[in-house]
């Protein structure tokens, strides 16, 4: 019965979401709380353990988005983002596709670090129009800084955070290093698939001709005349230096100070007089691009502690229990082939009703917890990149003047080839 009824509630909640009815960030908490319903739990215990301690279980994962995008807004106001992408535009001379492929290589290195919707808005208002001017066409155009963005995010610190969480490691507890490696393998495989895609893409197009009246060099003259010294360039670096390269040598230091350390970098190499002005108002500006991150995590927390309910646990596991995990076939099939239900906050979605998914599975222990988080890798590429209800496709496809779903199209096959060689190489390594 509980299991049928979770079954309705994922359905009716996955349509709503789907037809845009109700948004993610209203969604989760509502499954939460008809979750707990279901498991028949006093409405005392739903404000404090579902609505109260949920919403607080992934604090130290929007509390990094929070100083990360702190970090971002200082990179901005410094002149640092931009300094990067001009450098970059004006090395790739006038060859269309050089000049894309540099900028899309420090639209990877700045999403490593930066995240939210101010952060793509930013680089996209500078990286989309430079492409667009040499004749790449819009379509073209916005897929590729799509599928940049999603391959510098594999190592983003929000993400690592909350794999920290779901792998339940405590706060003295080293990340696994084999999470490293695996990060670098399915970053390996987008550059692959991105190189090969924009050869394709590239030729398909036939002559790329100027289709803009503005050139390069205008729009490099635009850009900020600040004075950025070489050393500041190294920001976006600062805090993958700190937790990776530490990580490694078995010292742990927080994302949360490595971004602040990363901002003071930047500030202090760029104009440390204005440091406390700059600081406060990307203090602020952060706030504001994280929040709508924050809510969602909050829901997830909530999502979290609802689906660890002992009579939901009891009724899922024998239902996930049956599922043939120990087959290195039918793992790489049932996460490839079905990584599209990651979509539209789907079930395969960790950001959507899908973390109820992987929550049982990390508790059933029906996979090793390595080969399942590289799963959740390989499958939260195909949503970061192609989830048309994702609000940084929306705003690159409005910029671009092209459909939502076409960027989705035109993504949806590389990513699922991406998704399916990744689990391939997790199968090898952790099965």
């Amino acid at each position: 019965m509980i299991a049928a009824g979770l079954l309705i509630i994922f359905v009716v909640f996955a349509i709503l979401m789907f037809t845009r009815k109700i948004p993610a960030l209203l969604a989760l908490p509502a499954i939460a709380v008809l979750v707990a319903l279901l498991a028949k739990l006093p409405l005392v215990d739903i404000l404090n353990v579902i609505v109260s301690q949920g919403s607080t279980k992934l604090v130290s994962v929007y509390v990094a988005v929070f100083a990360g995008a702190m970090m971002g807004r200082v990179m901005m106001q410094t002149g640092i983002a931009e300094e990067i992408i001009k450098r970059a535009a004006e090395f790739g001379g006038e060859k269309p596709l050089i000049v894309s492929f540099g900028l899309m290589a420090v639209t990877i290195i700045l999403f490593t670090t930066l995240q939210g919707l101010g952060a793509i808005i930013t680089l996209g208002s500078l990286v989309l129009p430079i492409m667009m001017s040499l004749g790449i066409p819009r379509k073209l155009a916005g897929t590729l800084f799509l599928l940049a963005f999603g391959t510098g995010f594999i190592f983003n610190p929000i993400l690592f955070t909350l794999y920290r969480q779901l792998l339940g490691l405590h706060d003295d507890e080293l990340l696994p290093p084999q999470i490293l490696t695996f990060g670098f393998i399915l970053m390996g495989l987008m550059l692959i698939a991105i190189f090969i895609y924009s050869m394709i893409a590239a030729r398909r197009s036939g002559d790329i001709l100027l289709m803009s009246a503005v050139t390069k060099e205008q729009l490099l003259k635009r850009t900020s005349q600040k004075k950025v010294p070489l050393i500041a360039l190294l920001t976006p670096l600062i805090p993958l230096l700190l937790f990776f390269g530490f990580n490694f040598f078995g010292i742990k230091i927080d994302f949360i100070a490595a971004f602040i350390i990363g901002s003071l970098f930047a500030v202090i190499t760029t104009n440390w007089r204005n440091a406390v002005k700059t600081l406060t108002s990307s203090a602020i500006k952060g706030i504001e691009d994280g929040t709508p991150a924050a809510l969602l995590m909050m829901g997830i927390g909530m999502l979290l502690n609802a689906l660890n309910l002992p009579g939901i646990k009891l009724a899922l596991e024998p239902i996930i229990n049956s599922l043939p995990f120990g087959s290195a076939i039918f793992y790489v099939a049932f996460f490839g082939l079905l990584s599209p239900l990651s979509l539209y906050r789907g079930p395969l979605n960790i950001f959507g009703i899908g973390i109820g998914l992987f929550t049982i599975m990390f508790g059933t222990h029906i996979l090793p917890a390595m080969a399942l988080l590289a799963a959740i890798m390989c499958v939260e590429q195909v949503q970061n990149i192609c989830d048309p209800t994702n609000t940084h496709n929306v705003w690159i496809a409005n910029f671009v003047g092209v459909q939502v779903e076409e960027l989705t199209k035109e993504t949806i096959i590389p990513l699922v080839i991406v998704c399916i060689t990744g689990l391939i190489f997790s199968a090898i390594m952790f099965l």
